[in-house]
């Protein structure tokens, strides 16, 4: 079923005479790159289960499939692996109050419940979908009791927060820009933020929202990074092709992130 879904797409795409030759092969090929990466997904599954591999959230139970974006990084444990020495400085500080605004199935929210064992977790998504998903694998991981669900997040929450006792994990692709706005939530000037920013490089490293911050935080930029294909010993029957694919993000375009530490 999965496979001639996928081939019903592609030859709709192809029938499309309204799009043109260059973006309609491009389309083809993210098509067909998500449905490999789903099967390889299946297969690293049907082997090894629904476990994490590596990474700081090693051993945390994933949904069979994710709310949004790729699986296969995430089971691996090389997920967005450019912020994994942010998560750890995030473990040492052991915050009280962990915020993960566009929390998706749980991948942050879980991960950090269960390398936070004292720490209280808020995790919000406009999708309720995702918010069912992220219950659900919370209580799969032992810490439902941990995290505080929530739907949109609003300027005026972040007031029920505490300087220095607080991180907030922002993806809400590209909405992060009105979101971290200093002048209208005072509050989180003293917060410590992990934002992933949308759109481009030249949005990313906007003068003008870095601006927002230099006087109240020191700013880390984090840059898309390469994987070691070498380093996953469950790849290497693999083709080359399928061992690219199994390190795909879904993304666009490159995304950077900034870690915000309120000074």
């Amino acid at each position: 079923m999965m496979h001639d879904e996928t081939l019903l797409k592609i030859r709709r795409l192809l029938d499309n005479t309204e799009i043109q030759p260059v973006e309609k092969l491009h389309s083809v090929l993210r098509l067909a790159a998500y449905h490999r990466a789903w099967l390889i997904a299946n297969t690293l599954v049907h082997t090894g289960g629904l476990a994490v591999r590596a990474g700081p959230f090693k051993g945390m139970v994933l949904p069979s499939r994710v709310a949004e974006g790729c699986f296969v990084p995430k089971l691996l444990g090389c997920y967005e692996a450019e912020l994994h020495p942010v998560l750890e400085h995030i473990r040492q500080r052991a915050y009280p109050n962990v915020v993960n605004i566009g929390c998706a199935e749980g991948y942050y929210a879980v991960g950090l419940a269960r390398l936070m064992p004292r720490s209280r977790v808020w995790a919000y998504d406009t999708d309720e979908k995702a918010r069912a998903t992220c219950a659900r694998v919370a209580e799969e991981n032992g810490v439902g009791d941990r995290i505080v669900l929530g739907g949109a997040f609003a300027h005026d929450d972040f007031e029920q927060f505490t300087a220095g006792e607080t991180v907030v994990i922002v993806d809400i692709e590209g909405a992060e820009l009105n979101l971290l706005d200093p002048e209208t939530a005072p509050v989180i000037k003293g917060l410590d933020i992990q934002v992933e920013m949308h759109n481009s490089f030249e949005v990313a490293f906007n003068r003008d929202f870095i601006a927002r911050f230099e006087e109240t935080h020191e700013i880390q930029r984090i840059l898309p990074a390469e994987r070691d294909i070498s380093a996953y010993s469950e790849l290497r029957e693999f083709e080359h092709l399928d061992q690219l694919l199994a390190f795909w993000e879904f993304r666009r375009g490159p995304n950077p992130w900034l870690f915000m530490t309120a000074r």
